[in-house]
C-alpha cells in the first residue's frame, strides 16, 4: 500500500466533497499556493506547493497539492473542497478562501484572506478578485485510531503552516479566453504538472482491500460447503 509522509496521507484521505460544482460557464480564477512551516511542530510535514481553482465570483474550489518523495514528484487532487467567497461590511469587501476537513484524520483547516484588487474579464462581464490571499493551515491528529508498530515510536502530529495564494494572471486569462469551466481548467493544469514530471498520487483505500479479502473468503467458504 502506498504511503505519504506523516500528515500528508491522512490529510488527503480525510478530505471530501463539501459542495457540488456549478456547470454554468463563468470566469475562473487560478491561484498558486506557497507553504512555509510556522512555529513549533511535531512529526509534521506538509506539501511543497499547490494550486486552487474556483469561479472568480465565488464558489466551490478544486485543489491540486504537490510534494516530493525522493526524486519522484507527486500531485494529489481534492475537488470541491471549501470555497472562495467575498464577505462584506458595508462597502468593504474581502476575498476569503476557506476549507476544512471535519471528518476523518487529521482535523485540517485552511483560512486565507485578501483584498479584491484585480479585474478578471470574460466577454462583457468583469469580476474583481484578490491578487494575493494570506493565511494559515492548522493540522493535528493524535493518530489513536491508526495501528502502529511500537518500535516506530512516533505517534501523533501537530503543526501550523503559513499559506499564501498568488493570483495566476496568465493561466486565468488563458482559461477564460477559452471559456473553460473549473473542471476543464483543472484538467489543463494537471497536464501542465505532468509535463513537469509530476505523477498523480492515489491514496489506496484499506477498506476496499478488506472488502475484497472478505469477498474472496466468502466465495471460498461457499465452494467448500457446496463440495
Amino acid at each position: 500500500m502506498k504511503t505519504l509522509p506523516l500528515a500528508l496521507v491522512l490529510f488527503a484521505a480525510g478530505l471530501g466533497p463539501f459542495f457540488t460544482a456549478s456547470t454554468a460557464q463563468a470566469q475562473v480564477a487560478v491561484y498558486r499556493l506557497d507553504f512555509e512551516k510556522e512555529g513549533t511542530s511535531i512529526n509534521y510535514s506538509f506539501y511543497n506547493e499547490g494550486y486552487v481553482i474556483a469561479e472568480a465570483a465565488g464558489g466551490p474550489a478544486d485543489w491540486v497539492l504537490t510534494f516530493q518523495e525522493g526524486a519522484q514528484r507527486y500531485y494529489t487532487i481534492v475537488e470541491d473542497f471549501g470555497s472562495l467567497f467575498y464577505p462584506n461590511k458595508g462597502r468593504e469587501f474581502k476575498a476569503v478562501l476557506s476549507a476544512a476537513a471535519s471528518t476523518g484524520t487529521p482535523q485540517t483547516t485552511f483560512l486565507l484572506i485578501g483584498n479584491p484588487s484585480k479585474d478578471v474579464s470574460s466577454g462583457n462581464v468583469r469580476v474583481k478578485v484578490a491578487a494575493e490571499l494570506r493565511g494559515y493551515s492548522l493540522s493535528a491528529d493524535d493518530e489513536s485510531s491508526v495501528p502502529f508498530d511500537d518500535r516506530e515510536g512516533n505517534v501523533g502530529y501537530a503543526g501550523i503552516t503559513k499559506v499564501s495564494a498568488h493570483f495566476q494572471e496568465q493561466r486565468t486569462g488563458d482559461a477564460n479566453g477559452a471559456n473553460l469551466t473549473v473542471e476543464e481548467t483543472l484538467t489543463d493544469l494537471l497536464a501542465y504538472l505532468e509535463r513537469r514530471g509530476y505523477v498523480e498520487f492515489v491514496v489506496e483505500d484499506p477498506a476496499a482491500d478488506d472488502t475484497a479479502d472478505n469477498t474472496d473468503n466468502t466465495t471460498t467458504q461457499g465452494q467448500t460447503q457446496a463440495n
